[in-house]
């Protein structure tokens, strides 16, 4: 990576999602000025030991952001930047109206499982949903609270976990819920 010119690389996964424990792995992902490739695209994930690195072009990251890609969309609205010479365009980034169809079906997918790890990231994406639809942005790290309430609620079966989310998602929010 040291002839590619790196743009942006932040802290992602667990760790930005406010639910690292002792056992979460070092995650990264990083954008790339240009990759000369044969490919349109240049995307590659890295796992080795502790830690896993997702390295993608410009380009294709742009591309994910506006097709509503979670992870890229995490990366673009994240606060935990170890590199950043795009600070200005992440500042003004808003989320584009097509990204709320690729959410729920992310959402539909972790939340209809028996693992809660995977039901408690689909909630977490629902309270991301919940605030790009208002704002065109969201902050992809859980408050301690959000993430001890998504730790609970994931335990509950996945037909709840799933109406939980869609709710939160869709902004169908009952009235004692608090963000």
């Amino acid at each position: 990576m040291n002839d590619k010119t790196v743009l942006f690389k932040t802290v992602h996964g667990s760790h930005l999602y406010g639910l690292a424990h002792e056992h979460s792995d070092n995650d990264t992902y990083t954008v790339l000025d240009k990759v000369k490739t044969s490919r349109a695209r240049y995307a590659k994930q890295h796992i080795s030991d502790n830690d896993d690195s997702m390295v993608v072009d410009f380009g294709t990251w742009l591309g994910m952001c506006v097709n509503g890609v979670p992870q890229a969309l995490e990366a673009m609205f994240s606060s935990m930047a170890l590199e950043d010479s795009i600070a200005e365009f992440r500042a003004g980034y808003r989320v584009s109206t097509g990204a709320l169809e690729r959410y729920l079906r992310t959402i539909t997918s972790f939340c209809m499982t028996q693992d809660p790890k995977r039901k408690r990231h689909g909630l977490r994406l629902a309270l991301n949903a919940f605030d790009f639809q208002r704002t065109g942005r969201f902050v992809p790290t859980m408050t301690p609270n959000e993430a001890d309430w998504a730790t609970e609620v994931a335990k509950k079966d996945c037909d709840v976990v799933y109406a939980y989310a869609m709710n939160i998602a869709l902004d169908r929010l009952p009235p004692n819920f608090r963000r």
